[in-house]
């Protein structure tokens, strides 16, 4: 995806992700995560191994790590982003919340600066990112909201949905047939981006295996109402664009329930669990949620970054 987005106006390494356990039981995802936490460990001791080498051969002004813990070095300015500072667990445990606190400090503590991106006061991250009990938010830089899209306020609105499947396998696929049921017979303009830039076109009409960035955001502005899942890159997406979004939360990940669940008490987006589901009859009610409020703009944000990285670690911390 980034080799279509960049082209050849950058390098690219590959380096092991922290793949997500493909369980088919999503209420064991979490604690499988936990049980593969010595997998992820020894990915992380990986990729600092890869830093440590790649910058012993190459000249690197600075490393900027997007939530990954050991992407650093002490001897590079290392910078890291991320809005989960502290983890939920699915006991709701404060003393596993504090001590998972702990651990991130262990390692942010080794970047010359930790950026948020979110706003300081009345932020889309709530308890993950705010209200901290062991870290320390005035090292915190909130930049404010990050997107790769920009709000078009002269676009007529005329999709009437604008579906986006994401996510890990199983659910990403359990989602897609989830969806296809709920519109067949769904009157409107509708437009179904599948996610997979794997894929070659079928034929259909609405459903579209993957949107480059142009294209993704020139729908989205002209969407009414957008549904997708409830992760974090979504919820500032839909901010940035002014959208009013429709939230299903992957079963079994805890952020996106919580984050579901925190933005549906605020109204600022609908959110139902995916088991709840019911499209043709809860459109309205989503309808019915006003679009979120004018805030500063990505291009703000990303100044603020920038600020954050050529300064190591000074900027205005009130996006």
């Amino acid at each position: 995806m980034l080799k279509r987005e960049l082209g050849d106006t950058a390098s690219y390494d590959d380096i092991e992700d922290y793949r997500p356990p493909e369980i088919q039981n999503p209420s064991f995802l979490a604690f499988a995560t936990l049980l593969k936490y010595p997998v992820y460990l020894t990915a992380m001791l990986y990729e600092h191994d890869y830093v440590r080498k790649f910058i012993a051969n190459k000249k690197v002004d600075v490393i900027f790590s997007d939530n990954r813990f050991a992407f650093y070095s002490r001897e590079v300015p290392s910078f890291f982003m991320g809005h989960q500072l502290r983890i939920l667990n699915p006991l709701g445990s404060r003393i596993l919340e504090n001590g998972s606190e702990v651990y991130n400090k262990y390692f942010l503590n080794r970047y010359a600066g930790v950026i948020v991106p979110d706003f300081e006061e009345d932020g889309l991250s709530g308890r993950l990112a705010h209200d901290l009990s062991v870290l320390d938010e005035s090292r915190l830089n909130y930049v404010g909201v990050l997107s790769e899209f920009e709000y078009w306020p002269s676009t007529q609105e005329d999709i009437d949905l604008f579906v986006s499947i994401s996510g890990p396998e199983p659910q990403r696929s359990s989602f897609e047939r989830l969806v296809r049921r709920q519109l067949e017979g769904f009157e409107g303009h509708i437009v179904v981006s599948l996610g997979k830039p794997d894929a070659s076109s079928n034929g259909e009409s609405i459903f579209k295996p993957y949107l480059r960035r142009e294209e993704r955001e020139e729908l989205l502005n002209r969407a009414k109402i957008v549904v997708a899942r409830s992760g974090y890159s979504t919820l500032m997406d839909l901010f940035a664009l002014r959208k009013k979004g429709f939230l299903i939360p992957t079963p079994g990940q805890l952020e996106q329930e919580y984050l579901a669940e925190h933005h549906m008490q605020r109204k600022t987006f609908y959110c139902v669990e995916e088991k709840d589901l019911d499209l043709p009859a809860q459109i309205e009610s989503a309808l019915a949620f006003k679009a979120p409020p004018v805030r500063s703009s990505p291009d703000r944000s990303v100044d603020n970054v920038l600020d954050v990285i050529t300064q190591t670690g000074c900027c205005s911390r009130r996006a």
